[in-house]
C-alpha cells in the first residue's frame, strides 16, 4: 500500500504534515528535533546508533547509558509522530541491525531540498527563465533552517550553507526586479533579506532606494535611523556616505509639515545604552570639534587619551591576533569608560578617547582603570598597553 505524501518545513521552523493532519516541532526538546531533522536530512542511510548518540552528546565518548537515553529519545520521537495517524512513528521511522533510518518508501517533499534545487535549476536555466525561478526558491525561504538547533554544530553548518545560497541568490534577483521597474517586489525581497542580515550596508541601501522610489518616506527614515542605532552599538561605525544621502532624501520628504519642538526631542533623544559612546574615526572628530568649542567656552577641562597596543614580545603580533586583542580592548573601554565620553578605533592598533570634563589627573586614573582591568582580563594577552594622555583645545583663528 502506497504511503500518504509528507510535507515537511524545515526553513524558519519545522513541521510536517499530511492531508488535514500537520505537527509542529515548536517547542518540543531539542534532542527530539535533532534527531528528526538528522534522520530526514541523511535518507535513505541508515544511521548507526552510536553515530546518532554521538550527535545528541555533541561529542564521540558514546556508551550504555548514551545508548539508553537515545531509546528514550527515540520513542518520544514516534509518539510525537502518531499524531499524524497511528502508528506513523514506527511506519516513518525503521530501526534494523544496529542502525536507524527514515524509511525511504515514504514520499517526501521537503523544502530545503526543493529550495535548493530551485536554486540550482535557477543557476543552469537561460537567462530569461532563471529570475522565476529563483523566486520561486525565496519564497520557500520562511527563516534559516531549524533555528531552534542553532546551537548545535550540525545544524548550525547546514543552516550557514543554505543562509549563504539564499543571500547569494537575494543580491542577484534585486537588481533583475529592479532592472524590470517591479519595485514593490524588490523593495519586500530587501526587507526580508535585511531582517536577516540587520549590519549589511548593501542590503540597507537596496531598501532604502526601494522605500523612496515607492514614496514610503517615512518607513526608509525609520530603517535607517535603525541601522544606524544597529551598526553603532555593535562595531561603534556610522553608516556610509551614500546611506546618510539617502536618508536625507527620506528625511526632506517624508513629512512636508514642520516639526514641532516635541517632535524635534524625540528625533534627538538617544535611545538608554550604558557606557561610553563608540564610534567611527570621522564622526569622532566631529564629536571632538564640538566638545573643544564647549571646553573653550565654559573652561572645563578636556583631554585625549591614545592606548596603543604593543606586542610584549620583540616580534610583531600577526593580524589575526592583534585584531582579537583589539576586540578585547573595546570591550574594556566600554565597560570602563564613563557615560559621557567617547572612543574610537583610530588605527589598526590604536584607541583613542574623549575624555570631557577630566583633570590630567583624572584623565590618568580613567587610563590606569582600563589597562588594570585589561592585565585582569586578559593576564596571558600577547600584547600590552601604552597610554599617552594630553589636552584638547580648539583650533586657533586664521589671522
Amino acid at each position: 500500500m502506497a504511503l500518504t505524501p509528507l510535507n515537511i518545513q524545515m526553513l524558519g521552523g519545522f513541521s510536517l504534515s499530511r492531508e488535514d493532519a500537520r505537527i509542529s516541532v515548536g517547542g518540543r526538546p531539542q534532542k527530539l528535533c535533532l534527531l528528526l531533522s538528522f534522520l530526514i536530512l541523511e535518507r535513505p542511510r541508515p544511521v548507526p546508533w552510536e553515530e546518532l548518540a554521538g550527535l545528541i552528546r555533541r561529542d564521540k565518548s558514546v556508551d550504555s547509558s548514551s545508548l539508553n537515553a537515545l531509546k528514550a529519545i527515540l520513542h518520544r520521537a514516534r509518539s510525537w509522530l502518531d499524531q499524524l495517524g497511528e502508528g506513523t512513528g514506527r511506519t516513518l521511522i525503521l530501526t534494523r541491525q544496529g542502525c536507524c533510518q527514515w524509511n525511504q518508501e515514504q514520499p517526501v517533499t521537503l523544502d530545503t531540498e526543493e529550495f535548493s534545487r530551485l536554486i540550482r535549476a535557477g543557476e543552469q536555466a537561460p537567462a530569461e527563465e532563471r529570475l522565476e525561478l529563483w523566486i520561486r526558491a525565496l519564497e520557500l525561504y520562511r527563516g534559516d533552517f531549524l533555528p531552534a538547533l542553532g546551537s548545535c554544530p550540525w545544524a548550525a553548518s547546514v543552516s550557514a550553507d543554505l543562509h549563504e545560497k539564499y543571500l547569494r541568490a537575494s543580491l542577484q534577483v534585486l537588481p533583475l526586479l529592479d532592472g524590470q521597474g517591479r519595485t514593490q517586489e524588490a523593495a519586500e525581497l530587501a526587507g526580508s533579506v535585511f531582517a536577516l542580515e540587520p549590519l549589511r550596508e548593501d542590503l540597507c541601501q537596496w531598501r532604502l532606494e526601494t522605500l523612496l522610489r515607492l514614496e514610503r518616506h517615512k518607513e526608509a527614515a525609520q530603517t535607517y535611523e535603525d541601522f544606524q542605532e544597529r551598526l553603532l552599538a555593535s562595531q561603534g561605525l556610522m553608516p556610509s556616505d551614500r546611506l546618510r544621502e539617502l536618508y536625507r532624501k527620506a528625511q526632506n520628504r517624508r513629512d512636508p509639515r514642520a516639526i514641532s519642538p516635541v517632535a524635534l526631542l524625540e528625533r534627538l533623544q538617544e535611545p538608554p545604552r550604558p557606557g561610553a559612546l563608540l564610534c567611527d574615526y570621522d564622526f569622532f572628530r566631529i564629536v571632538c570639534h564640538s566638545m573643544a568649542r564647549l571646553a573653550a567656552r565654559s573652561g572645563e577641562p578636556l583631554h585625549v587619551a591614545l592606548i596603543s597596543v604593543q606586542p610584549v614580545k620583540d616580534a610583531p603580533l600577526p593580524r589575526h591576533s592583534l585584531d582579537r586583542v583589539m576586540d578585547h580592548l573595546q570591550d574594556v573601554i566600554r565597560r570602563h569608560l564613563r557615560q559621557g565620553d567617547a572612543a574610537t578605533r583610530c588605527s589598526a592598533s590604536q584607541f583613542a578617547l574623549l575624555l570631557p570634563q577630566a583633570t590630567y589627573a583624572n584623565g590618568q586614573m580613567i587610563c590606569s582603570r582600563i589597562t588594570r582591568a585589561f592585565v585582569r582580563q586578559f593576564p596571558h594577552s600577547p600584547a600590552a598597553l601604552r597610554v599617552s594622555l594630553q589636552p584638547l583645545r580648539p583650533g586657533r583663528k586664521e589671522k
